[in-house]
């Protein structure tokens, strides 16, 4: 599905949220807490966007890797000294314990078929006192505006695509489905301290339409 939506992802993200999409990015990239010189590890990372953040704030002489499991995301993910992209999956990290200084995941958790075991390896090649950043969406709450953006996700969103591209109104229709099921933020910070990271913080952004949970390891 990833693969096939690829040309368009960037754009329709930045039409469907109004560009706060961006904004949204550089603040979990600010929240990861990187020096110049650190190593980061960028999740889910797609086409790259939220990698290429974190690669401004370790320069000069830091390094950012880019994992995604979709090839055609990766191949327009942009290219610099000290970035690099590779395929691969986010429940089994191909690097050794304790390689990196901030791990982030943008709009991917909700994607894994085992979010536990995600965390663990999350956990497992963080440094000590690492830091985690996952930014994702969160679901409807109760209540007369969590109604019109339940609308606005299950109706408008995927029409739209659709309107662009068929496989686009599908891969919309899953986002809205994938967010309804995805945790409370208050759920998933209790998973994360299940999970074994400390100083669980929880950031709503734009209306609790998204969530920054920050987390480090002891």
């Amino acid at each position: 599905m990833f693969d096939s939506i690829a040309p368009g992802y960037d754009r329709l993200n930045a039409l469907f949220s109004l560009g706060r999409d961006r904004a949204w990015r550089r603040r979990a990239a600010h929240e990861a807490g990187l020096q110049p010189g650190n190593a980061a590890l960028d999740l889910c990372t797609g086409t790259g966007a939220l990698a290429l953040e974190l690669w401004r704030h370790v320069q000069p002489g830091g390094q950012v890797i880019g994992i995604d499991l979709s090839a055609p995301m990766l191949a327009r993910a942009p290219t610099r000294p000290g970035l690099e992209f590779l395929a691969g999956d986010a429940t089994a990290i191909p690097y050794p314990d304790h390689s990196f200084d901030a791990v982030t995941i943008g709009f991917g958790l909700r994607n894994l078929a085992d979010r536990a075991a995600g965390l663990s390896e999350m956990h497992r090649v963080l440094r000590p006192g690492g830091r985690l950043v996952i930014l994702e969406f969160s679901p409807p709450a109760d209540g007369l505006p969590a109604a019109g953006y339940s609308f606005y996700l299950g109706r408008v969103m995927p029409a739209v695509a659709g309107l662009v591209n068929r496989s686009y109104g599908d891969a919309y229709r899953y986002l809205s489905e994938s967010i309804r099921a995805f945790p409370s933020p208050t759920a998933l910070a209790a998973e994360l301290r299940g999970s074994g990271f400390r100083d669980v913080r929880i950031a709503p952004l734009t209306f609790g339409i998204a969530t920054i949970h920050t987390a480090t390891t002891e």
